[in-house]
């Protein structure tokens, strides 16, 4: 009897037990996996195309997944789906009239099992019409680097602007909030497209109803290159990295690529370099000539296109005075250091009129190329510098006596030296208007004073000679002396008779240079010249926009009595200022003559070289070595022995495996 009532006990204590855990884990599980939608939910649909549409929802509350119903107004249903997210793709659905039922689904286990349980459902009635494609003008704005979208508006709709790459849909802008407007750069959502990667725009319309949209299909979409966000102008810059050196740099523009352009000295534009659009906007200039003015510009083209289709504005500027990559000639042979300081003498020197190229300058000494493998420093003191290469467009040139002298006697032709290339100047002229003008490099302190205080004027210095050898002035004069006594022809050189003659008969040269304390030496030096030194010039002044020459009271070289400074014209005075104030003297017989007496007394200058110049040696630029012969010709694309040592030679001259 105790052990029935201990087992009743027992049972009775049991069961409320059992009863808990089968609620714990039967009926818990199935109340814990209620679910529901949330209240005043939207659905979204997206027309696919063909009666096909996307179809989303908001996420229900504990819902793991859902199941769709379409039906129709008839209450059929024409649709069942089950999905484990918030979309699914509806099919076959005609423009009609439906309700679309989203229930959100729990989950839950018992024993192993798994168990779902239908939560209330979500009901929307509406009419399944999309809105359709529409269409769509695109404008994009270079300046402000935007794109504009502009729909075909049609009433109660939205329209909404998407960026569609492979990750989908971004949403740009919608027409609720303003307009359809993609702004492209580093602060927006959207930098410039990467070249050959275009963006990818359409436009969408939204028809909205009581807790739905429809989006409609898309409207063509729209390609955006890079290039579509330039403009046809880019913005030139120009920065010096001294010595000469420049770096151009450009903006980005329309254009498959860019090429750099220099205007010729005829108003021309030569193309030095392209750059492609994609790779960094910059071009080095390299060392540029001194004292030149360079115009720099940028135009960009599309492949296979002659037209350009942008362009920069013209930058111009005038390079520094620069020794760097100048022809000079030793005035006599000189000494060869080891360092700018001459702190150790080698055992090499160089020879007079010989053509070197100055790679550097410190301290008024010249670093050059000695020979094959030697370079040293030399006094620049004692040199001669090409003046087109060192002042450049600051003067104009026109050595007459190396193509055609203009040496005459009040225009009367002096046999032999008239008209002719004077013994000397052989290699003078290398081109049509093309001159070595070889002056003594001190010297030129002083005209480039001159030359700029004639420039403010509007005026240009014109150099008709500089170094003279005397090999040249031996010729000129002894050649001269042989018909001083000689008549006068019957007409002049430009076959006229000069209406100022003195009224006598029997004219001779001598007539006309001689007259009071003038002869023939007061024109023409007997053996030893100012010029042969390279501190003289013979010049004049020309219009600097025009290139006209002012007129004198005679011709150039006029070697008469008519050319004395005593009968200076206006002109002839004011080119006297300009030489003077800079420091130059004069002769009393020629308007036309300057020299450097100054320079003369500090170096105790004795020398009268006899030889003339070329251009014969090794020069050199930023691309290395070339050997220029004496026509200013270069030897190209083959080998040649040159000092007993054999050098090769590209197609554009540069010597093949020379450093500086």
């Amino acid at each position: 009897m105790k052990k029935r009532k201990i087992a009743l006990i027992c049972v009775v204590a049991i069961v409320p037990l059992l009863l808990i855990a089968a609620f714990l884990l039967l009926v818990l599980p199935y109340i814990n996996a209620a679910s529901s939608m949330p209240e005043g939910a939207t659905l979204s649909l997206t027309d696919l195309g063909d009666g096909s549409f996307e179809l989303s929802w908001p996420s229900g509350e504990n819902a793991g997944s859902y199941r769709v119903r379409i039906l129709e107004s008839a209450g059929e249903q024409v649709f069942e789906a089950a999905s484990d997210t918030t979309e699914c793709t509806l099919e076959g659905m005609d423009e009609k009239r439906v309700t679309i039922e989203i229930i959100p689904v729990g989950h839950f286990s018992v024993l192993g099992r798994e168990h779902e349980r239908e939560g209330e459902p979500f009901s929307l009635a509406l009419n399944l019409k999309s809105p359709g494609a529409p269409t769509v003008e695109w404008t994009v704005d270079e300046d402000a680097d935007t794109l504009l979208a502009q729909p075909e508006r049609m009433a109660g709709l939205e329209y909404l602007l998407y960026e569609v790459s492979d990750l989908g849909r971004r949403q740009l802008a919608d027409t609720a909030s303003g307009k359809l407007l993609a702004a492209f750069g580093e602060d927006e959502i959207l930098g410039l497209p990467e070249y050959g990667s275009p963006y990818s725009f359409i436009v969408c319309a939204v028809a909205s109803g009581e807790g739905y949209t429809i989006t409609g299909l898309p409207s063509e979409t729209y390609l955006l290159e890079r290039e579509d966000l330039l403009g046809d102008t880019s913005e030139l810059t120009v920065e010096s990295t001294g010595d000469n050196s420049y770096i151009l740099s450009w903006t980005e523009a329309k254009g498959d690529y860019y090429e750099i352009q220099a205007k010729t000295g005829n108003g021309d534009w030569q193309t030095l370099a392209q750059v492609d659009c994609d790779a960094e906007l910059t071009y080095d200039t390299g060392t540029l000539m001194s004292c030149r003015e360079y115009a720099f510009r940028i135009a960009g083209y599309d492949e296979g296109v002659e037209e350009s289709v942008s362009s920069s504005d013209e930058q111009s500027f005038t390079t520094e005075r620069s020794s760097k990559y100048c022809t000079i000639w030793p005035l006599t042979e000189l000494a060869v250091y080891s360092d700018a300081q001459m702190n150790e003498q080698l055992e090499y020197t160089v020879p007079a009129a010989t053509a070197y190229c100055v790679l550097e300058e410190s301290n008024g000494m010249f670093r050059v190329r000695v020979s094959d493998g030697v370079y040293g420093w030399i006094d620049s003191n004692f040199c001669l510098i090409n003046l087109p290469e060192y002042l450049g467009e600051l003067l104009s040139y026109d050595i007459t006596n190396s193509y055609a002298s203009k040496y005459l006697v009040h225009g009367y032709v002096i046999p032999e030296v008239s008209d002719t290339v004077i013994t000397g100047y052989e290699h003078v002229k290398l081109a049509e208007g093309v001159y070595l003008v070889p002056y003594l490099y001190p010297c030129c302190e002083k005209l480039y004073e001159a030359a700029n205080a004639a420039l403010a004027d509007g005026y240009r210095l014109k150099i008709y000679d500089s170094y003279r050898p005397q090999m040249a002035t031996r010729y000129i004069y002894d050649t001269t002396e042989l018909i001083i006594d000689d008549p006068l022809p019957e007409e002049d050189f430009y076959g006229e008779v000069p209406d100022d003659l003195p009224e006598e008969e029997n004219l001779t040269y001598r007539r006309l240079v001689t007259e009071g304390s003038y002869s023939l030496p007061n024109f023409l030096a007997r053996s030893g010249s100012m010029h042969n030194m390279g501190i003289a010039l013979d010049l004049t002044l020309e219009n600097a926009e025009t290139g006209e020459e002012l007129e004198m009271q005679t011709d150039m070289h006029d070697l008469s009595v008519y050319s004395v400074i005593s009968r200076n014209n206006e002109n002839a005075n004011l080119l006297d200022k300009y030489m003077k104030d800079a420091g130059f003297g004069g002769l009393t017989s020629e308007w036309w003559h300057f020299q450097d007496n100054e320079t003369r007394e500090a170096l105790a200058l004795n020398i009268y070289m006899y030889y003339g110049v070329s251009c014969a040696g090794w020069t050199a630029d930023d691309n290395g070595w070339r050997y220029r012969n004496a026509d200013g010709s270069y030897i190209q694309g083959r080998s040649a022995e040159i000092g007993g040592v054999t050098h090769e030679f590209d197609s554009d001259g540069y010597c093949l495996q020379e450093e500086q």
